[in-house]
Order: C-alpha cells, then structure tokens, then sequence
C-alpha cells in the first residue's frame, strides 16, 4: 500500500512540474531588445545561463518520471514533444521567443533527471568507501563553483573601438534627463563620441582607473537610466554608470557576460535621495583592492562589490533592487551549494572536518580571488545548508531504522 501511494504521489509530482514548466514558459513577458535567432544554439548575450536555466526547469520532470518507471526512451520523447509544443505556442505569445536551443536543453535537462535519478538509485544509500569518496568530491566542486564566481566577476573589455554616451536614450533603458558636464577616467577626458585612444581607455579600465561623471541631476527615472556609457564598436556594453530611482548601478563586461552567462551588479542604495532636479551631482567610482568604492557628491561609499553568494545573479536578469531579497538569493545559492555536502557528511569524523574547511575556506580565499569578504549572513546559509544536508541522512537512515 505504501509503494502505490508514493507512485501516485510521483505521478502528481511530475503533473505539478508541467504545469510550472507551462507557466514559466508560456507567460507573457516584458518587451525586451534582445532576440534571438530561432536556430540559435548557445549564441546571443546571457544564452549559456538561458540554457542552463532550460536543463534546471526540465530536470525535476525526467527524475519524477524516472521515480514512476517511464522507460527512458518514452520520458525523453515525452518533454522533446513538451518542449516542440511549448515553443510552438511561443511564436503567438508576446515578447516570448521560440529557438532551437531551447528544445535542445529542454531534452537534455530531461535526460540529466533520468541519469541523475538512475545513479542516486545505485549510490543512496552510500556504502562507507563510495561516501567517503562523495564526501571530498562534492566538498572540492563546491569550493571549485566559488573560485569560478571570483574568476567570472573579473574585467572582460575586448580589444576594439570605443564610443562614450552621455546620458542618451539606449536599447530598452531608461532616458535620465539629467545634463553630463564632464566625464574622466583618473584624468583621461570622455566625450560623447568615439574616442581617439580607445586602446589607452582599454589599459585605464584594466589597470584600475576611477571614473569621475560631473552632472546636473534630472528627474528620477522610473527604471535603469544611462548616466554615462562606454560600448565598444559591436555595440557590446563595455561599462554602464546609471541611476535607478534613488540608486546608483555600476556595472561593467565581466568574464560571466563574455563566456555568455548574465552580469551582476555594484548599487548603492538611496545614493541621490535628498539631490533635487538640477542640483550639482559628482560620481566617482574608485575601485579598490576587493571591491569598489563610489563617491556622492561629498559621500563616499565603499564596502561595495561581489561576494561569493553572488553566483546566482551569472544566471538570472534583473535582480532584486532592495537590499533584503539580494541578501537572502546571496545567502540562499550558499546553502543550496553545500547541502549535498553535508547529505553524503554521514560519518562522525566527516562533518565536523567539512565545517571547519569550508568556513575557514569562506572566510580566507574570497579576497584572495577578487571577492569582497563573506558575510556572517552567508556564512550561517554555508551553516545552516551543511546541517541541513546531514540531517536529511540522519533522518534516512533511522526512518529506514
């Protein structure tokens, strides 16, 4: 009788995943300027975070229906048609986009489900050598995921020509209308226009130059608006200085934007609140040795930059604005990260040494590779996903008990 009620739940599991895959996919969006070409496979700006986003929707959905006993075959077959179908409807829903990429990850995120589900079969339970062997497996793939977000946050400023903005109307941004007075780069003047010594720019940028924009405040902008820009001549966002309401964004190519994952942010919060319309309005961002610091007017404000929790934002657009939600997504992706740590942690010597690794790890290496220091808010969510894993095991085996 238990084996049937679990198979019927499996079954309302895998028909709950394709209604979310059905929403997620099949709701209206906003109107955005970037499309892309309905063959396109892992090509057009963020399409590696696009397709690894499609893999994570459609991977619940092969496990569930590898749980049920769907032959392989059958379940694959079952979300190609799922997803033909989905990108099908697509070409008649507003702002959604239809491509060959999306049916091929959608399939492949199916597949990885089934072999995912097959392996957890054969290694759950874990035998004493093959968790042993998990253990420090998983523990080095974690540590491995936070050196990449160090390495992804890095400058990416190709070489080619470059073209200033001052405070212009751009793509699907928001028009400032403010008035640019001056822009440098630590003495290096910047019209708006094409500059004369883009490889200099280039070499200003890498070495750490601080970007200096005096203004004349406009109106607050309902959404991101351009302060000032630098594109290079593939129209390619090389850096973005902007306001957002009463914030401050910087944002600049990193490697995670050139290797095709999405770009996080620097934003400073309620930076331009109490500057009325057409008062004196001076930027500076200086960047420092872990992070940046960004001057107001006569407030400077520093401590800013990428964390190691920051990892989630290579893959999602338009993040959280508030402090509160990025503080939990920060603290969230952590403990997601090393809850299957702590899952396959089942032996008495084997937690308490990946703690301590792991928090002497968050704390020390963060700034060695480009990172700001790791929160104490982080380093409960790093806590709390370890324990969380290993009680999941404890639980197992005695329910199994």
């Amino acid at each position: 009788m238990r084996r049937l009620v679990a198979f019927v739940g499996y079954y309302r599991l895998a028909s709950f995943w394709v209604a979310v895959i059905l929403i997620v996919t099949l709701v209206p969006l906003e109107p955005s300027e970037e499309l892309r070409s309905v063959r396109c496979v892992l090509c057009g700006d963020g399409a590696l975070a696009d397709d690894i986003l499609n893999v994570g929707l459609f991977l619940p959905l092969g496990a569930a229906l590898a749980i049920t006993g769907w032959r392989p075959v059958r379940a694959v077959a079952l979300g190609a048609l799922l997803s033909c179908g989905i990108e099908a409807a697509q070409l008649m829903i507003p702002s959604r986009e239809s491509s060959l990429s999306d049916v091929v990850f959608n399939t492949v995120g199916i597949s990885t489900g089934i072999i995912i589900t097959r392996l957890m079969s054969r290694w759950w339970p874990p035998r004493p050598p093959v968790a042993q062997m998990l253990i420090i497996v998983m523990t080095l793939s974690v540590w491995s995921v936070l050196v990449l977000t160090g390495a992804l946050v890095q400058p990416a400023f190709p070489n080619d020509t470059y073209y200033g903005g001052w405070a212009h109307r751009f793509g699907h941004l928001e028009w400032y209308g403010g008035r640019v007075l001056h822009v440098s780069l630590d003495g290096l003047e910047f019209l708006p226009a094409e500059h004369s010594d883009s490889r200099r720019v280039r070499e200003q940028l890498l070495s750490g130059a601080a970007l200096h924009v005096r203004a004349r405040a406009g109106p607050r902008p309902p959404g991101l608006a351009p302060l000032f820009t630098i594109h290079d001549g593939h129209q390619r966002e090389i850096l973005l200085l902007g306001i957002d309401g009463h914030d401050i964004v910087y944002r600049y190519r990193t490697r995670a934007i050139a290797t095709g994952f999405r770009g996080p942010e620097v934003r400073v919060r309620d930076a331009i609140r109490g500057i009325a319309w057409r008062d004196s309005l001076e930027v500076t961002v200086r960047p420092v040795h872990t992070g940046y610091c960004i001057r107001v007017n006569t407030t400077e404000h520093c401590g800013l930059g990428f964390t190691v929790g920051t990892g989630w934002a290579f893959l999602f657009d338009d993040g959280p604005s508030s402090r509160w939600p990025k503080t939990v997504l920060d603290s969230s992706w952590l403990a997601v990260l090393f809850f299957p740590v702590g899952l396959w942690a089942r032996f008495p010597w084997s937690l308490p040494a990946v703690v301590a690794f792991s928090l002497a790890f968050l704390l020390i290496v963060p700034t060695a590779i480009g990172l700001i220091p790791t929160s104490t808010t982080e380093l409960l969510a790093a806590l709390i996903g370890l324990l969380a894993g290993f009680a999941t095991t404890v639980y197992h085996f005695a329910h199994d008990a």
